[in-house]
């Protein structure tokens, strides 16, 4: 049985999100939605309107049409596509192990440190998962 669209628009952004190592609550605020109804919209209990979709699709840094597209007919967000956004921009990326600046975060005592890696990635660094040496 196929999912309805609102099934597959819950779906794309709870796997987005969790691929990108966010809570609803990062998600929210930097979508500048509330975390409850981040979580609503995952468990398609609401009908999200289109001014809500565009904000959770540039928080997540896809397109709308990605986000309501049909999953047959896409490809995948693969890992490289913020590489190639700087690419495309000529820009040299700023990039850190994100475990690195989590220890960092955690020596200094700050709360959310899964949000400040968001903000931070929505300004253009780029954080690893693993140093590269």
């Amino acid at each position: 049985m196929a999912l309805t669209a609102r099934k597959q628009l819950a779906h794309r952004i709870k796997v987005l999100r969790n691929s990108r190592g966010w809570s609803q609550e990062v998600l929210g605020e930097i979508s500048g939605l509330n975390r409850s109804y981040i979580g609503a919209v995952e468990r398609a209990e609401h009908n999200i309107g289109l001014d809500n979709i565009q904000r959770i699709a540039a928080a997540l840094d896809v397109s709308i049409a990605y986000l309501i597209a049909d999953p047959e007919l896409d490809t995948p967000v693969d890992g490289l596509t913020e590489y190639t956004r700087f690419a495309e921009q000529d820009i040299n990326p700023v990039i850190i192990s994100r475990q690195s600046l989590l220890e960092l975060l955690n020596l200094v005592n700050q709360k959310n440190s899964e949000l400040i890696l968001a903000y931070l990635r929505r300004c253009g660094v780029i954080i690893q998962d693993a140093d590269t040496g």
